[in-house]
Formats: structure tokens, C-alpha cells, sequence
């Protein structure tokens, strides 16, 4: 799965896709959903995932059938196919935690540089309205600029944040 989004800044970057998953992420697609993270024109690619994955229905089948779908195309059909996948309406905090969660495991779990994704959590932040939960990786950017210590010491310091917004 790709789960795109448009959201910026962007929540994909420097090499890690924290929507790639393999091959369907039912909890990851609702916190998507939640928070306007997933354009339209993938939605057939999803659903064609989702019936892969067992989430079969008539509903979902008509959502990956879509040629070009349009915004009304797809809202016409997304309830019902939401259902048939067992999806709920997921309040826009709980999703921006999610999300969170996922791209903060992915993180620390790559080896990747925890410095080039502090504005990912940023972007979130601000696309999902602030929520508290997710407020201390949301301003991280500029916690970091503020203190302005060594590139280690900010390295130090952000894998210690998302190591406790995994706890």
C-alpha cells in the first residue's frame, strides 16, 4: 500500500515512506481518513488492497473499480465501502497520535537520521489543528531551534521524545 497524501509540509521525506506498508493497514488507512491525508485518485489502488486483504464487499468493489475518480465519485461510495472494511470515524487527535506513533517507530527502527524528520511531525501537527497528544514531536522544529545545541545533542534529544511518546 501507498497511502499518498497532500499534506504539507510534507509526511513522507528523506527516504522514509511512513505509508508504506505491506499490504494493507486497515488502523492506518482510518487515521488517514480522519485527517484528509488521502487523495481521492488512490483510492482504487486502496481498496484493490483491501479486497486483497479480505475486507470484501460491494461497496469496496466499486470503490477499486473507479476510473478517475472524481471527489464526488468517491464520497458517493466511501461510507458504505468505510463500512464494509470495519472503519469508524476516528476523532482527528486519535489519528494525529496514530500517525504519530507509526512515523516515531519507523524512525527509531531504521536507523535513520532523527533530525531530518522533525518537521514531518510539524506538518501533522499543524494539518491535524494542534492536538495536544501529539505536541511534544509537533514542536520539535522548534524546540530545537530555540536550545540550538550540537547536531548530536538534538539528535540525543529528539530520539529521547519519541521514545517517550512510544511509552
Amino acid at each position: 500500500a501507498f497511502y499518498r497524501h497532500t499534506c504539507s509540509p510534507a509526511i513522507t521525506t528523506c527516504g522514509l515512506d511512513y505509508n508504506r506498508l505491506a499490504p494493507f493497514d486497515r488502523e492506518l488507512f482510518e487515521a488517514q481518513l480522519a485527517l484528509g491525508l488521502v487523495p481521492g485518485a488512490d483510492m482504487p489502488k486502496i481498496a484493490i488492497e483491501a479486497l486483497e486483504a479480505g475486507f470484501d464487499g460491494p461497496a469496496v468493489t466499486r470503490l477499486a473499480a473507479l476510473d478517475s475518480p472524481t471527489y464526488f465519485g468517491v464520497m458517493e461510495v466511501l461510507p458504505r465501502a468505510k463500512q464494509e472494511m470495519g472503519l469508524s470515524d476516528m476523532a482527528i487527535p486519535q489519528a494525529a497520535l496514530r500517525i504519530a506513533l507509526r512515523i516515531a517507530s519507523q524512525i527509531l527502527t531504521s536507523g535513520e537520521d532523527s533530525l531530518l524528520h522533525v518537521r514531518d511531525f510539524e506538518g501533522l501537527w499543524i494539518r491535524a489543528g494542534y492536538p495536544r497528544e501529539i505536541a511534544s514531536v509537533g514542536t520539535l522544529y522548534d524546540d530545537l531551534f530555540i536550545s540550538n545545541p550540537s547536531d548530536a545533542e538534538n539528535r540525543e534529544f529528539v530520539v529521547t521524545v519519541l521514545k517517550e511518546l512510544l511509552r
